[in-house]
């Protein structure tokens, strides 16, 4: 289960016929997550933010660079990067 990122469990019960060499007791609860448990929990929401949205598309741009990632991609590459737009989130 975690292995798998956390899959909810009718996932994991169905992970045998989507796989070969697993066997998943479907008989047997499945055990108690505790970071499952606590990513369902409420939590507070965020502030809003003080400064103001840009006003116009590409006023105001967020970047963030991510890497380098110790196994590339077939492409031989090890970075990403991310782009948001802040006008329209996107």
């Amino acid at each position: 289960h975690t292995r798998l990122g956390h899959p909810g469990r009718e996932a994991v019960k169905h992970l045998s016929h989507f796989s070969t060499g697993t066997y998943v007791d479907s008989s047997q609860p499945l055990h108690t997550c505790k970071p499952c448990i606590m990513g369902k929990h409420l939590h507070k929401p965020y502030p809003l933010s003080t400064t103001p949205k840009a006003s116009h598309v590409l006023d105001f741009v967020h970047s963030d660079l991510c890497g380098p990632f110790p196994i590339a991609t077939p492409h031989r590459k090890c970075y990403f990067i991310l782009f948001l737009e802040d006008h329209s989130n996107l």
